[in-house]
């Protein structure tokens, strides 16, 4: 069981260690999750599940506000069941504490605009609470020689509460620091846990340790997306740490489950999505994906166009059809097509009959008709600020919840069409 912050969800990829050493596990994780958090997440955990080891991130061991935003206590406690465990993480969470009792009053503002898939659970079963990051942001780790620091009262208190729950359930703990770009005073406090976990006979491995990283060849300026590990780092640091514990502990006999393989190729199949620029080359990729593929238009396509998405389905010609409207939602692995042209400006809603839950909007004008091409997934605009003249997609992943890959093809000109 991993327990942390967006470091945690964003480092440890239970695919990894399925794949490595046939260790099954999940990420129980929030944003910004400070550890007085984290201790009441493992008391929810205990009540069903005694993990063979528990994995806690420290990235907010440095938090030095008792009290985290709103947003972020919301985040972290609305989807825990009400128990009187909830109410104890409530009441250290919040100055207010009676402000986390109704989830409700914090979206007054769009209650006109709820549908029935603000109510339904987006479950993401199949990524074991992983975020996977696909871009790069080219980042520098060094350590710096300083001595240790107290930590913040606060989160020293809560981390000696989950060592002691730990050793009261006979559960090895192991403490983890998340790759990042650290400064002098985390780097204090990195020692100070470091010393702790020493003095307790407890593993601390330190991903911000440059040494390490040279040996796992975690490369900061490739590995990782704004301050956090990308896809391409949480598979290196996965790795290790899976290495590490099967050699350290002594797992129970699994039984071999294809839904972390299917995951794992998941990941890298949108990754090569990413880097395919000829239009027809982006649809072959695609006809062989279990994945929903958004189309808009905008401006105007090229009267010589013809079925531009057979391959996927579409019996839509464009022929002599230069300032027109149009939407297009495929899935040609599951056989789902559903199109509509127009002269005019269109908005298309749509939820597909798919046991993952949920819904797309789709807006699109030509340039006669308003000029704008829109696709929404779950209620969010995925090309604020993206679209441009031609056709727009949006590739959506429902059984991992995730966006792969956001894309505009040029159709005003004739000949082979490139990614902008």
């Amino acid at each position: 069981m991993f327990l942390g912050s967006s470091h945690a969800f964003c480092t440890f990829n239970p695919a990894i260690f399925y794949k490595e050493n046939g260790i099954k596990g999940y990420v129980f994780a929030s944003n910004e999750q400070p550890l007085w958090l984290s201790y009441h997440y493992l008391i929810e955990v205990l009540k069903t599940q005694k993990p063979e080891v528990i994995v806690l991130e420290t990235f907010y061991i440095s938090e030095n506000n008792e009290y985290k935003k709103d947003g972020v206590n919301k985040l972290s406690l609305d989807d825990l069941p009400l128990t009187l465990n909830k109410i104890k993480a409530q009441n250290v969470a919040f100055e207010d504490n009676l402000e986390g009792v109704n989830p409700f009053y914090n979206y007054h503002n769009r209650w006109k605009e709820f549908n029935i898939t603000d109510f339904k659970s987006k479950e993401n079963g199949l990524l074991k609470g992983f975020t996977p990051l696909y871009k790069t942001t080219p980042k520098v780790i060094e350590n710096f020689n300083v001595t240790k620091a107290d930590l913040p009262v606060k989160s020293r208190l809560y981390l000696d509460k989950i060592i002691e729950l730990a050793n009261d359930n006979n559960i090895p703990l192991v403490l983890t620091y998340a790759p990042y770009n650290i400064n002098a005073s985390r780097n204090q406090h990195i020692k100070t846990v470091e010393e702790i976990a020493l003095s307790q006979g407890i593993p601390f491995i330190n991903y911000t340790d440059t040494t390490l990283l040279k040996t796992i060849k975690f490369d900061a300026q490739v590995d990782m997306e704004g301050g956090h590990t990308n896809v391409y780092g949480a598979q290196k640091v996965s790795e290790h740490l899976s290495n590490y514990l099967d050699n350290e502990f002594n797992f129970n006999p699994i039984k071999k489950s294809k839904d972390y393989e299917v995951l794992t190729s998941r990941f890298y199949a949108a990754d090569s999505l990413k880097k395919i620029d000829d239009f027809d080359d982006y649809l072959n990729y695609l006809s062989n994906m279990d994945v929903y593929v958004a189309v808009t238009a905008m401006d105007a396509i090229n009267k010589s166009t013809s079925i531009a998405f057979e391959k996927l389905g579409s019996q839509i010609s464009f022929k002599d059809k230069f300032r027109v409207s149009y939407t297009g939602l495929f899935n040609n692995y599951r056989g789902y097509v559903e199109e509509k042209i127009d002269t005019m400006a269109i908005i298309n809603k749509m939820q597909p009959n798919d046991k993952r839950n949920f819904y797309i909007r789709m807006e699109s004008a030509s340039f006669n008709t308003g000029n704008y091409s829109k696709i929404y997934i779950n209620n969010v605009d995925q090309l604020i600020n993206k679209s441009k003249r031609g056709f727009n997609i949006v590739v959506y992943d429902a059984v991992t919840n995730q966006i792969l890959d956001t894309a505009s093809f040029d159709t005003f000109e004739t000949g082979n069409w490139s990614r902008y």
